[in-house]
């Protein structure tokens, strides 16, 4: 799996108990035939702890009228980017971890997805 800097949402970001809110990322209006994969997961966290993360997309940068796209619970996060994709996309994650780090992406492919 390759990660591109542009097209990635938390890199290694230390985590935290609370909510947490990733660069933005420019995609551009419209779906592919074959959507891109979203990666994430954690590494380094001690003990158990709980981690959901929201796909948002909006028309503008500042997210003026958001849409949350799909919402995951269960690590890795490793699932083709669902449609309705509006131009520009955050996630944004609610986490019970204390600490560790948390990777998240969009990729090409992945050779891990079922």
């Amino acid at each position: 799996m390759i990660f591109d800097g542009e097209n990635t949402f938390f890199d290694k970001k230390t985590l935290s108990s609370g909510k947490l809110h990733s660069d933005i990322i420019k995609l551009g209006p419209g779906e592919a035939s074959d959507p891109l994969i979203l990666f994430a997961d954690v590494n380094g966290a001690s003990g158990t702890g709980t981690l959901s993360v929201a796909v948002i997309t909006a028309a503008d940068e500042a997210f003026t009228r958001p849409v949350t796209l799909a919402t995951y619970t269960e690590l890795p996060i490793k699932a083709k980017l669902p449609r309705g994709n509006k131009g520009y996309m955050k996630l944004e994650a609610t986490s019970t971890y204390t600490d560790g780090e948390l990777t998240a992406a969009l990729v090409l492919d992945d050779d891990i997805l079922d």
